[in-house]
């Protein structure tokens, strides 16, 4: 007798019969993994870190930016930042002349231009190996022109959010810490990288804010204790709680700002705070260019880093009039009437006998 061809009801059922079967015997090959994840392996997962070599950390002078370099004792490169538009082609000439061809991790902590107005200048003139970026989005042309510079060249990318782990070359662990929620203020969705290599660590917060740094200490206080810490939001008073302050408790700080900018950074409330607390501060706008060298032990600095001082000695100029004997600061609503009003150098008001205002100086 002839055989009957099998109908394609009977073919299929065969096929998920055999499947079944090789399923239960555990003969199918896995799944793909999902490319939104990047393979290194987390920072727990690295049994002890290897302390042979020197990480560098390049904190540069971008203006009223932010933008830092580390470079691992392997080589591999960090950039976290990137300057504004102004200083992009600055940037780049910096990182050229550090024998940097490649940035293997690039992290825009948020879209405001004053962190990614450089980036695209770096996409386009250096190999990425991965970009992270929150979840979070600007208008602007210039955060446009980078998302779509990183899409041409398929750089992988991926979302910046508490709880992401990852490894800088083989002995530098890296976590987010932030942020851990979605926030009406970009600044506060900023990612917060705490870099660890041996016994030194710092901790890198973008602009986050006062918001941002609750949720962190909710998450975690234990895990923002850094040896250097860069200021959030140029030294603003609206980031550095003293909550916060005190639970990164750290020995240096850094302050990304620009030479007599027009928001006041850094504000007299965050130097008070440094300055109560003992903490070495290095400042961009006063020492330019940063670096800090460490073998995972000692921590070394190519700048004078110095506690900030009182509040009226902390700052450059202060505002004086022909008939009074007390300087104040700019904004003092003593001098909201006065028409004969100068700008001296604070040495100069005390060298010509003047003295603090009671009302726009606290000490």
């Amino acid at each position: 007798m002839k055989n009957r061809p099998i109908s394609l009801l009977r073919r299929l059922l065969c096929c998920l019969l055999l499947l079944g079967l090789l399923a239960a015997c555990g003969l199918l090959p896995p799944e793909p993994s999902s490319p939104a994840e990047p393979s290194d392996p987390a920072p727990g997962s690295i049994a002890a870190p290897d302390l042979t070599g020197t990480l560098s950390v390049h904190f540069f002078d971008v203006a009223q930016a932010d933008s830092a370099l580390f470079i691992a004792p392997d080589g591999a490169t960090m950039l976290i930042d990137a300057g504004d538009v102004a200083t992009k082609q600055e940037l780049q000439e910096k990182l050229k002349k550090l024998g940097v061809q490649k940035i293997d991790i690039l992290i825009g902590t948020h879209p405001h231009s004053d962190h990614i107005g450089g980036m695209q200048q770096i996409v386009e003139n250096f190999e990425i190996g991965r970009i992270y970026l929150p979840d979070a989005s600007h208008t602007s042309k210039t955060f446009q022109n980078l998302l779509q510079s990183i899409a041409d060249r398929k750089i992988p990318t991926y979302e910046a959010k508490a709880g992401v782990t990852f490894s800088l070359g083989n002995r530098v662990s890296c976590q987010m810490l932030a942020p851990c929620q979605s926030y009406d203020d970009l600044n506060n969705a900023s990612a917060v990288v705490h870099v660890v290599y041996g016994e030194v660590s710092f901790l890198m917060t973008g602009d986050a804010e006062t918001a941002s740094e609750a949720d962190m200490l909710k998450n975690d206080p234990t895990a923002l204790a850094s040896t250097v810490l860069k200021m959030g939001h140029h030294g603003s008073s609206t980031s550095s709680s003293l909550a916060f302050l005190d639970a990164v408790s750290p020995t240096y700080a850094v302050i990304s700002c620009g030479i007599g900018n027009s928001y006041g950074h850094p504000h007299t409330e965050t130097l008070e705070h440094l300055a109560a607390r003992g903490i070495v501060t290095f400042r961009t706008d006063e020492l330019g260019d940063i670096c800090m060298q460490t073998d995972g032990v000692n921590l070394s600095f190519d700048k004078d880093g110095q506690v900030p001082a009182a509040e009226a000695d902390s700052l450059a100029y202060v505002y004086v009039t022909e008939s009074g004997k007390t300087y104040h600061k700019e904004d003092c609503s003593a001098l909201s009437k006065s028409k004969t009003k100068k700008r001296i150098s604070l040495a100069e008001a005390k060298e010509q006998g003047y003295s603090a205002c009671k009302r726009c100086f606290k000490n």
